[in-house]
């Protein structure tokens, strides 16, 4: 790929992209789905967890470039990605899992692609990240132990900030390339290689930290990127803090990692490996 093509939005990319739906009407995500189709990608599945009774497409025809795969039911996170990722790779060099409240910002799908087009050892990455305020989200992570978990979920947000800070990478600069072993699941460019040798995310977590399983499991295929080239908008939610239903799905899949990477694993990243 050109350099001219990553200024040419009309280029199709040997892309796939996958949003999970949840009670979410089609119309709240018209804009992100007309910049996917504008900066390329060839394909679009949108995977709705909804129940029966919601109908998220009510009088919508889909472009040509999108699929809709309705569940009737909540499948979880992980396992409605999957539902997209199994056809994707198999059609596509890269994959996209994107969050519905995302905005691209100018050339981000063409700037991504071209960079793991250059950099064939990338697997995984993730572009700049800001909110909808234009604050810069701080989505570069070390592994966490279940105390850094703990304290994000638990204490006042100004309680424990160097640790936040020393988890969250602000040591580094995130006007530079770097490579972080956690990538947001708001937004994860993969490669379709190794998202294939991965086999999608790992089922068992039905929401919450199957984007940490993956991009971990990632970054020993190979490498996990931060390119701040590139910048999305992302309207984050926490919900966890909001619900008592959330947080026992976080508390649930914060066990499920631990028991599957080791409770007090601290040596280096590669040297961790998951248990069956």
């Amino acid at each position: 790929m050109t350099g001219a093509a990553a200024t040419d939005t009309r280029v199709a990319l040997s892309l796939g992209v996958s949003i999970v739906l949840y009670k979410t009407p089609v119309a709240a995500i018209s804009r992100l789905l007309g910049q996917l189709i504008e900066q390329g990608a060839r394909r679009i599945y949108l995977v709705d967890n909804s129940p029966p009774q919601f109908d998220a497409f009510a009088g919508w025809r889909p472009p040509e470039q999108v699929i809709v795969i309705r569940t009737r039911r909540n499948l979880g996170y992980g396992r409605a990605n999957n539902l997209a990722i199994g056809d994707s790779v198999r059609r596509h060099d890269y994959h996209l899992v994107c969050n519905p409240d995302v905005e691209l910002g100018p050339g981000t799908l063409p700037g991504l692609y071209e960079l793991l087009e250059s950099q064939p050892d990338i697997g995984l990455c993730g572009p700049r990240v800001v909110g909808t305020d234009g604050q810069l989200h701080y989505l570069c992570k070390r592994l966490p132990t279940v105390f850094d978990l703990a304290i994000r979920r638990f204490a006042p947000e100004t309680w424990f900030a160097q640790r936040r800070a020393w988890y969250e990478m602000r040591d580094q600069s995130y006007d530079a390339p770097m490579e972080p072993i956690f990538v947001s699941g708001c937004f994860m460019f993969f490669r379709s290689s190794v998202l294939s040798r991965l086999d999608g995310f790992d089922e068992r977590y039905f929401l919450y930290l199957e984007d940490l399983d993956l991009s971990r499991r990632a970054a020993t295929a190979a490498r996990n990127y931060y390119a701040p080239h590139v910048q999305i908008v992302h309207g984050h939610a926490r919900g966890a803090h909001k619900s008592l239903r959330l947080l026992r799905y976080f508390g649930v899949s914060l066990i499920r990692y631990f028991n599957k990477w080791g409770w007090l694993e601290r040596r280096p990243f590669l040297a961790g490996r998951p248990r069956p």
